[in-house]
């Protein structure tokens, strides 16, 4: 796995952000998440993680507007879209996601994005 120190996870799913936070605690020393996409925006004016999970339906909005906005914010932050609904991953791609995940998730699909080169546009 990449050497990532701090993660954030932004998903509105609990069970979600607890199993990542499960898979990731072993290799990750700090991992915050945020279960919508405003908390979300408040955790990244004070912390830029290594590494975004950012999920794309929410209450308050959709991930894919969020996207440009945390490049913006966390340049050097790698950041993997996850969602249920596949047609989303070109867009996200566009809209400057490293990687895409399709739900469910994975252990291994998990681990394939974290391994995969950024320049690459990883997707699982």
């Amino acid at each position: 796995m990449k050497s990532f120190r701090t993660a954030l996870i932004i998903d509105d799913d609990l069970d979600l952000c607890l199993m990542l936070k499960t898979v990731l605690s072993g290799s990750i020393n700090e991992i915050q998440y945020a279960h919508s996409l405003e908390s979300g925006k408040k955790i990244l004016k004070e912390f830029e993680p290594d590494i975004i999970f950012l999920d794309n339906n929410f209450p308050d909005g959709q991930g894919l507007d969020l996207i440009k906005e945390v490049k913006t914010f966390c340049p050097s932050s790698h950041l993997i879209f996850i969602t249920a609904i596949e047609n989303s991953k070109g867009k996200a791609l566009e809209y400057g996601a490293d990687a895409f995940l399709e739900k469910p998730l994975t252990y291994r699909s998990i681990e394939t994005a974290l391994n995969r080169d950024k320049s690459l546009k990883a997707t699982s």
